[in-house]
This record gives structure tokens, C-alpha cells and sequence, in this order.
């Protein structure tokens, strides 16, 4: 057996190798602050304990927050460190020394991946022997359509996270599509879909089609802002334009982790000006909605949706939904391929068609004066891995 003193050595004499000790303070209470310099690297903030705990690098200007028993990259010089963590406990600081590498790329493609579709609110528990590291989809719940000849519902905004580290159980909220506008509600917009959590990480929902003008002197509607992608503007006596979208960033749902990726912020389509014309079509995940035309029997098409295979098949998601036209329903969107009827049962986060203005049809209130159709829900997929 070898001795003591045969023992690979460590940097700066303490710790694993690599890890350079600088020194060590105790919490005598609870919060603490260390007159401690550094320059930029990398820092790991130990407990003694192996107790839960935060630290704070304060620099000119710039603070890096950061769990103790971690590894953290402070870009910035730092004069103090502030600590909170138990009172008792012994917390260390090291300086890492760190080689650089080049992406492994395709890492995840040599190992056995098994897609989850989770359509209701619950937890995603990841399996024992599976890698911490998933792929994750998410959208919120679409848009509904507009009332007679209203605008379509947009699509919901989707998420996409790479190697996102997942361990345990993570909470799931899925968010409901929005409802197609009645007939009694001839002043209100088409619903609007809820967003979808997985974690912290939010996916928001679409926004609703206007109705068919029927104020006074026959305004336009014009759809609410706010949400992934806007609903298609409604039409009548005067062109309603349509709902904005919204671009979500790090600090509205998106995060910092798992490479997050973005689709949505289009907007809905705008109504055409005349009596008994089009109303727009609702944006998707892929782009803006379609302006609504002149002719009795044409449509305006929602926006294009966002392609995936994450589930091991191509589907589209998050299409909008065609805008109402008079004497017609509006057709099936680009790029989609499903039947015109059961958007309700569809999980995809599609946006709802807008009412028909004449013909009475499933899903409608009766007579000549029909609703708009529902958004689809929304829903989180998650491919994890299996060495």
C-alpha cells in the first residue's frame, strides 16, 4: 500500500485535482460576508456539512448568484462573497483549473430513446435507468375560432429544450384550448389557450379569433394581444386587423437551460373591409395568418405550424385556425394534415376556424349564426434516453 505522501498531489494543497483551495470561513450566523477578491474562472463554493446553501459573487456592478456544492463559471472580477447558508457549517472556496474541449456532437443518437406524451396536468417522473438528460416539447392550448364568420384562432407558442436535465419527478400544468365564440357572446373574442408548464419552463397559449361585427354602426372587432401568436381580425362593414404575438425570452418561460428554442410571436391576419367577406386566419407557431379576402366562398388560412418528429413521426403543431367566411367554414390550414372536423380532440395546440356565417354545422349554435370551433389543448413531449 502506498504511502501518504505517494498520493497524486491536488492543487493548492486540498481538494481533487485541478481544484485550487483558497480558503475557508465558518457561519457563526446564518448570513455571512467574506472580503474575498477573484478574477474571472471558475468557483466552487463547498459545504463542510453537505448542507443546502447560496452564495453570491459581488463584483463592480455585476452579482453571479450560484448554489454552494456547484461549479460555476463568474465571468466578472468580485471584491466579497456573500453567503447563506446553516449556521456551524465550515463553507470553502476553490478556484478550478479547467481544459478546454469541442462539442461531441450527436451525443444523445447512439443510446435507446422512448418518446412520453403527457396530455394532462400531473409529473413526468424519469425513469431509474434512463440518462438525466431529455428532449422536451411543449405548447400551450390554441386559440378558439371567432362567431360568425369570426377570425380564426391562433396556434399556441411552442418550447423546445435539448439535453435539459431532468431528475426525479417534474411538474406538469397542460394547458386547455380556448373556446369557439357563441352566439350569445356577440361582443367577446374567440377563448384564449393557457400556457403549458413543464417545471418552471412555459410554453403560452393562442390567442382568440374576433367576432363578426355587431356593434351599432358594425365595427370591426380586433382580437386581444398578449399571447404566442395572435387570432385572426374580424370582418364586417370595416377591416379588423389582427392580434399580436408575443416573443417569449429567458425571463418569460424559456429559461437559460436545455439550448431553449422559440416558435411563435406571428400575428393574426386582418378581416376584409366589406359586407359579408372574409374574416382573417389566426398565425401558427410558423407564421402569420392569412388576410382575408374578397369572395363569398374563399378562405383565409392560418399561419403555418412547426414541424416535429420528437414522438418518432412528423406531426404538425400549433397551426392557426382558417378565419370564418359567409356561407362556408374555413378549410384546413397549410401543411396540415388531419380532418376538418375535431379540432376539440386534436393535441396539438392548433387555433380554432372561425363560425361559418349561414350554414349551420357540428359544433355550432343552430340556425345561420354559427360558432366559432375550440383550439386544440396543449401538451408536453418528452424523449428521454436509455444507455
Amino acid at each position: 500500500m502506498p504511502g501518504f505522501n505517494t498520493l497524486p498531489i491536488t492543487g493548492g494543497g486540498g481538494g481533487q485535482a485541478n481544484m485550487t483551495f483558497v480558503a475557508s470561513i465558518h457561519m457563526q450566523t446564518y448570513n455571512r460576508s467574506w472580503a474575498q477578491g477573484g478574477t474571472p474562472g471558475y468557483y466552487a463554493m463547498y459545504s463542510t456539512n453537505q448542507e443546502n446553501g447560496y452564495v453570491y459573487f459581488v463584483g463592480s456592478g455585476t452579482t453571479t448568484g450560484a448554489p454552494l456544492n456547484r461549479l460555476t463559471n463568474i465571468t466578472h472580477a468580485f471584491t466579497r462573497i456573500d453567503v447563506v447558508a446553516p449556521v456551524n457549517d465550515m463553507i470553502s472556496l476553490y478556484k478550478a483549473k479547467v481544459k478546454a474541449t469541442t462539442e461531441f456532437a450527436n451525443a444523445l443518437a447512439s443510446f435507446a430513446s422512448f418518446p412520453s406524451v403527457i396530455s394532462s396536468s400531473g409529473n413526468f417522473v424519469l425513469p431509474n435507468n434512463a440518462l438525466p438528460l431529455v428532449n422536451v416539447m411543449l405548447h400551450g392550448g390554441g386559440g378558439g375560432g371567432g362567431r360568425h364568420a369570426g377570425g380564426g384562432g391562433a396556434g399556441a407558442g411552442i418550447v423546445k429544450l435539448t439535453a435539459y436535465q431532468a431528475v426525479g419527478t417534474t411538474s406538469v400544468t397542460v394547458g386547455g384550448g380556448g373556446g369557439g365564440q357563441h352566439r350569445s357572446a356577440s361582443n367577446e373574442w374567440g377563448g384564449s389557450g393557457s400556457a403549458t408548464f413543464f417545471g418552471n419552463v412555459y410554453a403560452l397559449g393562442g390567442g382568440g379569433g374576433a367576432p363578426h361585427a355587431q356593434t351599432a354602426n358594425n365595427s370591426p372587432f380586433t382580437p386581444s394581444s398578449g399571447h404566442a401568436n395572435g387570432g385572426g381580425g374580424g370582418s364586417h362593414n370595416g377591416a379588423g386587423s389582427g392580434g399580436s404575438g408575443t416573443t417569449q425570452t429567458s425571463t418569460t418561460g424559456l429559461g437559460t437551460t436545455g439550448s431553449p428554442v422559440y416558435f411563435g410571436g406571428n400575428a393574426g391576419g386582418a378581416g376584409r373591409g366589406g359586407t359579408h367577406e372574409q374574416a382573417g386566419g389566426g398565425a401558427g407557431a410558423g407564421g402569420p395568418g392569412g388576410q382575408g379576402g374578397g369572395t363569398h366562398a374563399g378562405v383565409a388560412n392560418g399561419g403555418i405550424g412547426h414541424s416535429s418528429d420528437i414522438t418518432g413521426t412528423t406531426q404538425h403543431y400549433c397551426v392557426g385556425g382558417s378565419g370564418g367566411v359567409h356561407g362556408t367554414s374555413g378549410t384546413r390550414g397549410p401543411g396540415l394534415n388531419f380532418p376538418t372536423s375535431g379540432w376539440a380532440n386534436i393535441v396539438r395546440g392548433n387555433g380554432g376556424f372561425g363560425g361559418a356565417g349561414d350554414t349551420a354545422q357540428s359544433g355550432t349554435d343552430g340556425g345561420n349564426d354559427t360558432r366559432g370551433y375550440d383550439g386544440g389543448p396543449g401538451a408536453v413531449i418528452v424523449r428521454y434516453y436509455i444507455p
